[in-house]
């Protein structure tokens, strides 16, 4: 997870992270939009700590769930657009600030071929993205996929310049996902599906970030609620024969980011 005020982002584009030598150059991230870097940035971050630098993720899938990204930036470009015509839009505009920006570029620095896309894009991206992967790992028969989320916290109204308003912070979570394996040492991640009416609930990432968080710290489980009745669960290793004795029942209601009680 990487968190950062937005003054800091100028900084991270000459260099998002732990980069292995010769992989990026200076410009790389040069027209990104804030939220792009701050994603790679967490992906940097994820290999380190997870000891992945080096791996090969030729054949990995990507997945950028930003929250808004290129707001700010579009919504001056349109009234310059008023003003100046076709003359006054960058031609990085579309490559590098709308839905796609972030996965794309991403894949580029990973040197990945797999499938990227952007996900989301506003509300309900935590169940939309791991949704996804999901489908991606079991469909193409994967070795893996990059679910990145991001946002900007808080998201202010953008200002006529285009630029991140001061004061807001940069967030982003990069999570490294693999077939289920029961001898992996790695936590294990599900998400259960549900035909029965429920509320649209859209989770922040702040919540997804504290059931990470402490399931690190020693924590067993960790369940989120998703939209349209679904939830995800996170499993720490030390639980993994709970789940292949099929022990561990789906909460009927819980409280988001806490310890989970079966209420049935």
């Amino acid at each position: 997870m990487v968190r950062v005020p937005v003054e800091v982002i100028p900084e991270l584009r000459k260099k998002p992270g732990p980069v292995p030598a010769g992989t990026l150059s200076p410009a790389f991230l040069k027209h990104s939009d804030e939220q792009t870097v701050v994603g790679l940035s967490a992906v940097y971050q994820a290999m380190e700590s997870g000891d992945l630098l080096g791996k090969d993720f030729s054949q990995w899938g990507v997945l950028g769930a930003p929250r808004w990204l290129g707001r700010n930036t579009v919504g001056a470009i349109l009234s310059r657009f008023d003003v100046e015509g076709a003359w006054g839009v960058s031609p990085h505009l579309i490559p590098h600030r709308s839905l796609h920006s972030l996965s794309g570029t991403i894949s580029l620095a990973l040197k990945s071929q797999g499938a990227n896309y952007g996900v989301g894009g506003s509300q309900g991206l935590i169940g939309e993205t791991f949704l996804s992967a999901l489908a991606l790992l079991k469909r193409y028969d994967l070795p893996g996929v990059w679910a990145v989320f991001t946002q900007l916290d808080p998201e202010f109204p953008p200002i006529p310049s285009g630029q991140p308003v001061p004061g807001s912070t940069a967030v982003a979570a990069a999570m490294a996902l693999t077939p289920w394996n029961a001898n992996s040492d790695l936590p294990c991640v599900r998400v259960h599906t549900s035909m029965a009416q429920s509320r649209d609930n859209s989770v922040p990432l702040d919540s997804l970030i504290v059931a990470l968080d402490r399931l690190k710290n020693g924590s067993p489980r960790q369940v989120l609620e998703l939209e349209h009745g679904a939830w995800l669960e996170v499993t720490s290793p030390a639980r993994k024969a709970d789940i292949i004795n099929k022990t561990i029942r789906p909460p009927v209601r819980w409280t988001i980011g806490s310890s989970v009680e079966n209420k049935q």
